[in-house]
């Protein structure tokens, strides 16, 4: 009984210290989230202005880091890094989703320059491009 006690609010203490986290179950692959809803229909919505020109973020193809938390506004969120195989350097992305998963915040890079997709605030704007900046291209 104590032991299910101590286990009990062990895991009420993990809840407490990380609220805003994704409910993305220890997936550190951007791959592995967005194949379950409601991460695909968020993924989607936020590609949807580049994918047409950049086919290779359609199932998030590419070479992908593990994911990185950050503090966004006092709170941890997930941060998810994807690059264009052999030309990483070039074409990457960056991605926030909200704790609930519905909603989605990027920065995406080409050669034509870096865009905001999503609507980010300023401080989530802030960690989509230190992440998209700091992340070492692996081609």
């Amino acid at each position: 009984m104590r032991a299910a006690r101590v286990g009990l609010l062990a895991l009420a203490l993990i809840g407490f210290a990380a609220p805003a986290l994704a409910n993305t179950d220890g997936k550190s692959a951007l791959y592995e989230v967005i194949f379950r809803e409601p991460y695909r229909g968020a993924w989607k919505r936020l590609t949807a202005p580049v994918v047409s020109s950049n086919r290779w973020l359609k199932g998030a193809r590419g070479i992908w880091h593990p994911a990185r938390v950050v503090m966004v506004d006092a709170e941890r969120f997930k941060v998810f890094f994807l690059c264009k195989v052999n030309e990483c350097a070039a074409n990457r992305i960056s991605v926030i989703f909200t704790p609930d998963g519905h909603r989605a915040f990027g920065a995406f890079r080409t050669p034509a320059g870096t865009q905001i997709l999503g609507g980010p605030n300023d401080d989530t704007r802030r960690a989509l491009l230190r992440v998209l900046n700091e992340e070492k291209p692996h081609d």
